[in-house]
């Protein structure tokens, strides 16, 4: 089941956006909660992981990241995406042409991402 929430890690505040092992119903509803809940945050504030990892994806979960992306951006210090293989990483690719953004790398996992997060 997708879910979205904050989450302590050595001090700092990631929003995990996780969307792994999920299916399709879920995710879309997951990205319309993470849209709220990443407005309510500064601009340029916010440290986030979006596990993708396990997660069937199709037009209309790429459509919604995509667009999840470009409504994020303006409040996204640095985020992280876990769990791309495959059609994923095209998806991945063309999420970064469609959004220009430049603070959304890959990592291996969870943990490697929030370690990595905390430093930026």
């Amino acid at each position: 089941m997708a879910e979205v929430k904050f989450v302590p890690h050595k001090g700092k505040k990631i929003l995990l956006m996780d969307y792994s092992n999920s299916e399709k119903e879920d995710i879309l509803k997951a990205i319309a909660e993470t849209k709220l809940l990443v407005a309510k945050e500064p601009p340029k504030s916010v440290l986030g992981i979006v596990n993708v990892t396990g997660s069937g994806f199709n037009s209309d979960v790429s459509n919604a990241l995509k667009d999840l992306a470009k409504h994020n951006e303006p409040y996204i210090k640095m985020s992280t995406v876990v769990g791309v293989d495959g059609i994923k990483r095209a998806i991945y690719v063309a999420v970064l042409r469609f959004t220009g953004r430049k603070n959304l790398v890959l990592k291996d996992s969870v943990e490697e991402a929030k370690d990595w997060l905390v430093t930026q």
